[in-house]
């Protein structure tokens, strides 16, 4: 019974292949029997299901958990041979659905921060002797603790860096890509930007953008980041240190400039600013205990309502309050009924 068994099993694994790769449509699955149909395929699995049970339910559940078994080491090993993985495909196509499904424009009561982080990043170059993978230094690493931070909203994040691509010959006029020999490579930094957002533990996308003017990256980045119903409706930037934002020389006027082309160009395409500015962001493992203060000075639609919410449901700020601060734009308006107005509406 045990040689059955497994032979069922192999049987039952072969047609579950077959049923999988025709319902992803996989374009690699191209069987040769023209008049194959994953119907057959299907009644196959499950009538070898069926006789394990009927001859023997114990060896055939023991059946059953060593194929299950061996079926999950071979999808964790899968990334490191060439055979695929059926399972990949199937969560393909099932987000590709959904995606196209989904309407663009979400409702005011569905809406949540979806944020496109920009930052300018440098992608360092490991060794070639050593081995080890290239590193990505981000510019801005408290932008990265508060977006982790933010996390509560389970909106998407796309960790965007600009890289000065002024001195690669790669992307330059002078490029070396028709000439003899091996052309110059440049690194997208996607493995580099993986491990970045897994040590600050944000749930996103990240990408890297090489361009030599940092204006035409920002317009570029907010017109193309994200996909249908999963693009950026917040921007967010680090204001200039202070040291650079009062410099009168040229590193100054490109640090403000590219602050004010950033704010402009999310403007323009209707996009939430947040801009962090002022000391460094608690890092992940502190606990704070204390209040968020908000100055709401104008109408914004409830964001800066929502940010402490959504902040306050990470364990960094679970023990603080939250504090509202209203300035009052007509002289002589009762600050009474103001608060009891107010109180009202955050209710």
């Amino acid at each position: 019974p045990i040689l059955t068994m497994f032979f069922l099993m192999c049987y039952t694994c072969v047609n579950a292949s077959c049923t999988i790769c025709e319902a992803v449509q996989d374009p690699n699955w191209r069987p040769t029997f023209r008049f194959h149909h994953w119907t057959v395929s299907l009644f196959g699995m499950i009538l070898c299901i069926w006789m394990m049970f009927a001859m023997d339910p114990i060896m055939a559940a023991i059946a059953v958990a060593f194929c299950l078994a061996v079926m999950s080491y071979s999808a964790y090993n899968s990334h490191a041979v060439k055979w695929g993985d059926g399972f990949q495909g199937m969560k393909f196509q099932v987000a590709r659905n959904i995606l196209m499904k989904m309407h663009v424009t979400a409702h005011t009561k569905n809406w949540r921060p979806q944020v496109l982080v920009i930052t300018q990043a440098t992608v360092e170059a490991a060794g070639a002797e050593t081995g080890a993978p290239n590193a990505l230094k981000v510019q801005d690493p408290d932008l990265l603790r508060i977006v982790s931070q933010l996390k509560g909203g389970r909106g998407i994040t796309i960790l965007a860096g600009i890289c000065d691509s002024t001195g690669v010959n790669a992307l330059s006029e002078g490029s070396d890509f028709l000439r003899a020999g091996d052309p110059e490579s440049v690194d997208d930094g996607r493995d580099a930007m993986k491990r970045v957002l897994e040590e600050y533990q944000i749930e996103g996308f990240g990408r890297l953008l090489y361009t030599a003017n940092f204006a035409e990256g920002v317009q570029s980045l907010i017109q193309t980041a994200g996909l249908g119903a999963f693009h950026p409706n917040c921007v967010m930037a680090s204001w200039p240190q202070e040291a650079a934002w009062r410099d009168t020389a040229k590193p100054g006027f490109t640090a403000r400039s590219h602050l004010i082309r950033l704010v402009q160009t999310a403007v323009v395409f209707n996009k939430v600013m947040l801009i962090a500015k002022g000391a460094s962001f608690p890092k992940l493992e502190a606990r704070l205990s204390g209040s968020i203060d908000i100055w709401w000075i104008v109408g914004d639609g409830g964001v800066m309502l929502l940010l402490p919410f959504l902040l306050k449901k990470h364990r960094v700020w679970r023990d603080c309050r939250t504090r509202l601060f209203v300035l009052a734009d007509k002289v002589g308006t009762d600050p009474t009924q103001m608060a009891q107005e107010l109180k009202q509406y955050v209710q």
